[in-house]
C-alpha cells in the first residue's frame, strides 16, 4: 500500500506542492481507500468512483490493478479538470463532469460512492442506490462510505462540517441529508444485495460507516 501512495500521489506534482501533500495525506489517511483496494477481487474488469474528485481513488488502484477499466463522475469541474491531468496518460480511464442523477452508470464489478449520497434527498439517495444494484455484474461489490444521522456527537459533528463545506463551496451539494445507517442497508437490501455495515471513521471524529453490498452470482 505504501508503495502504491507513493506512485499513485507522484502524478499531482505538477500540479504543485499543496496538491501533492493533499493527494498522498489522502491516499494514505483515508480508511476507505484502504477498504476499497482489499475489497476489488482478482478479475475486477471495471470500477466506477462516484464522486471521483481529483481522482484519488482511481490513481490508487490503477497503480495496483493496471488492467481494470476505470470510470470516475463528480460534479466539481474543476476537481475533474485535477484528474485528468493527473491521470492524463491512462488508457481505459474515463472521467466525466457532470451529476451522476444524470450519469449513465456502466456495468460494474465494483461501484465506489465515498462521501456523495448525503448531498442528495433521501428519494434520491434511494434511487441512486437502486441503479448501483442494477449496474452492478453478479459478484460485484458496491462500496459506500457515509456519515450516519444516529451516530451520537460523532454524527453532530459530522453533519456541522458538511454544512459548513457547502455554505462556504468546498462541497457541492443541494444539503446535507444524513440518514440512520439501517435505512440505507435497507435500501440496498430490497435491491437484491448482501450488505455487510462496518465502521469507518478510523482516526477521524466523524460518524462515517461502510456499506459492503455485494450482488449475489
Amino acid at each position: 500500500m505504501r508503495d502504491a501512495v507513493e506512485v499513485a500521489s507522484q502524478r499531482y506534482a505538477p500540479a504543485g506542492r499543496w496538491a501533492l501533500g493533499f493527494a498522498k495525506g489522502k491516499m494514505s489517511g483515508d480508511p476507505a481507500y484502504k477498504r476499497v483496494l482489499e475489497l476489488i477481487q482478482p478479475g475486477a474488469r471495471t470500477l466506477v468512483d462516484i464522486g471521483c474528485g481529483e481522482g484519488h481513488l482511481l490513481a490508487l488502484v490503477r497503480a495496483l490493478h493496471p488492467g481494470i477499466a476505470l470510470h470516475g463522475i463528480d460534479h466539481d469541474g474543476e476537481r475533474v479538470a485535477t484528474a485528468r491531468t493527473a491521470l492524463a496518460d491512462e488508457p481505459e480511464l474515463t472521467l466525466t463532469d457532470g451529476d451522476v442523477r444524470g450519469f449513465d452508470i456502466p456495468e460494474s464489478d465494483v461501484i465506489a460512492c465515498l462521501d456523495v449520497l448525503h448531498y442528495m434527498p433521501e428519494d434520491e439517495q434511494d434511487a441512486l442506490l437502486t441503479r448501483f444494484a442494477e449496474a452492478l455484474r453478479p459478484g460485484g461489490v458496491c462500496l459506500i462510505r457515509e456519515g450516519r444521522s444516529d451516530g451520537g456527537l460523532a454524527s453532530t459533528v459530522t453533519k456541522l462540517s458538511e454544512s459548513l463545506a457547502v455554505a462556504f463551496g468546498r462541497h457541492k451539494g443541494d444539503g446535507v441529508w444524513f440518514r440512520p445507517a439501517e435505512v440505507t442497508k435497507a435500501t440496498l437490501e430490497r435491491a437484491g444485495l448482501e450488505v455487510e455495515l462496518t465502521d469507518c471513521s478510523e482516526g477521524t471524529p466523524f460518524s462515517n460507516m461502510l456499506w459492503v453490498a455485494r450482488k449475489p452470482c
